[in-house]
């Protein structure tokens, strides 16, 4: 199974840039335009690229924006996943959870190629890679299991509803306005900062930067981490019960 997984997700990169000219050029590239768009319009357009804990701001900008990269495709394509890949969903015996998991390992593929630019980034502006970069592997393994419980969770749901797929579609944009991808969380109310506590995107977006750029360890804002940890749970728990109940009813309406 795992050789499987492996195999659907280097297929399923292949396919997705198989015919352009550029080829696996496209990885980097959408990614590198938006975060120079973002930084050319914040840092000199309105002046508001300040360094970020002695850091550059582009490098701040990145270590928040490659990590929403892979979520946005989790939320508008993998919480929707069943109806991408319809002719594995109508295999006889082929487990759905696999086509969740394995998307989900091509898109961190992707994400790894593009930490090794933040850490290139890193590197070109003398900024010091510190030991607290040792909690990235874990933070990886999460976000793994996190996007593909999710994915679990909607994907069964968006097949039998096609208004809810609408919903996750409209909602990445202002996910991405509102979880302190380009702004930072501390300049909200306290309030609203506790609300963002219970938003994964935010949680994962500030664990990488804690890696890069604030030099923390993710334990060390225990409310933050107990309100994601909860959230998972939530995810997790729902994910069964949604597979349980509904994978049986998928490939009748794919």
């Amino acid at each position: 199974m795992r050789s499987q997984i492996w195999h659907l997700a280097i297929t399923d990169l292949v396919k997705t840039y198989r015919g352009a000219a550029l080829g696996w050029f496209w990885l980097f590239a959408r990614p590198a335009m938006y975060i120079f768009v973002f930084w050319f319009t914040l840092s000199l357009g309105l002046r508001s690229g300040k360094p970020v804990e002695g850091a550059p701001y582009i490098l701040w900008l990145a270590a928040g924006s490659m990590p929403w990269f892979m979520m946005q495709s989790m939320i508008v394509t993998g919480g929707n996943i069943y109806h991408r890949f319809g002719y594995l969903v109508n295999r006889i015996k082929f487990p759905l959870s696999v086509i969740s998991t394995f998307y989900v390992v091509s898109l961190m593929i992707v994400l790894l190629a593009e930490l090794a630019i933040i850490v290139a980034l890193c590197l070109v502006f003398g900024v010091h890679i510190s030991r607290y970069i040792l909690q990235l592997p874990l933070i990886l393994v999460v976000m793994f299991v996190y996007w593909v419980a999710f994915s679990v969770m909607m994907s069964p749901l968006t097949a039998l509803s096609k208004d809810l797929a609408q919903l996750l579609r409209t909602l990445s944009t202002p996910l991405f306005w509102l979880s302190g991808i380009i702004f930072h969380l501390d300049r909200l109310p306290e309030v609203a900062q506790m609300v963002m506590w219970f938003n994964p995107v935010s949680w994962f977006v500030q664990s990488v930067r804690d890696c890069f750029v604030f030099h923390t360890w993710i334990w060390e804002r225990p409310g933050q981490l107990g309100a994601f940890v909860a959230v998972f749970l939530l995810t997790v728990l729902l994910a069964v019960r949604n597979y349980d109940r509904l994978s049986k009813e998928v490939p009748d309406v794919i």
